[in-house]
Formats: structure tokens, C-alpha cells, sequence
């Protein structure tokens, strides 16, 4: 025989771990890009939706949102704060099934 079991044991361990890190690896890489699409988007909307801002015979002592043209940063910012909502609810989420798997594999063990 090649491998005594606790030597096996050890070695399948090992295999485990890598491909768990390879999977988080994958998971984060995929949350990046989601990150850097929504920053993308939340720019071109903002772009989208702001009128052409305030003039220079605009007052600098007001707020900037009580212009006409305020509408579309409102909504960009409504947006951006949903968008925000929800990926940290995913990442509570994943980060929660993650523990919940790593408990219940060193239970078995």
C-alpha cells in the first residue's frame, strides 16, 4: 500500500482546501467585476439622468438638489443605496453558508 490512512486522510484534506480556495477565489473575482459593472452603471446613470448642473448666477450657498435638474442625482443616489442593500445582504448571506458548511464538515470529522 501506497499511503498509510492518516496519511491518505491528510492528502484528501489538502485537495479539499485548494479547491475551496480556488473557489473563493472564483466567488471574489466574480464580486469584483460585479463591484466595477455597478460603479460603471451608477456612472453612466448619474451621466444620464443630472441635467447640466448649476450655472455660475446659481447660488453656492444652496444645496445643489433643490435645482430642476436635481431629479437625477436623487435617483442615482436611491440606486446606488439599493444596489448597496443588496450586496450586503448577498455577502452576509454567502459569508453565512460558508460558516455553516466549514461547522458541519469538522463536526464529521
Amino acid at each position: 500500500m501506497k499511503y498509510t490512512t492518516e496519511e491518505a486522510l491528510e492528502e484528501i484534506r489538502k485537495r479539499k482546501e485548494k479547491i475551496t480556495e480556488k473557489k473563493n477565489r472564483r466567488m471574489m473575482a466574480g464580486m469584483t467585476a460585479a463591484a466595477a459593472v455597478l460603479t460603471a452603471a451608477l456612472v453612466a446613470l448619474i451621466g444620464l439622468f443630472s441635467g447640466e448642473g448649476m450655472t455660475h448666477s446659481d447660488s453656492v450657498y444652496g444645496s445643489f438638489l433643490l435645482s430642476r435638474e436635481a431629479g437625477g442625482y436623487v435617483l442615482a443616489a436611491v440606486i446606488a443605496f439599493v444596489l448597496g442593500v443588496v450586496v450586503t445582504l448577498l455577502c452576509l448571506k454567502w459569508k453565512k453558508i460558508r460558516r455553516e458548511k466549514e461547522n458541519s464538515e469538522g463536526d464529521a470529522q
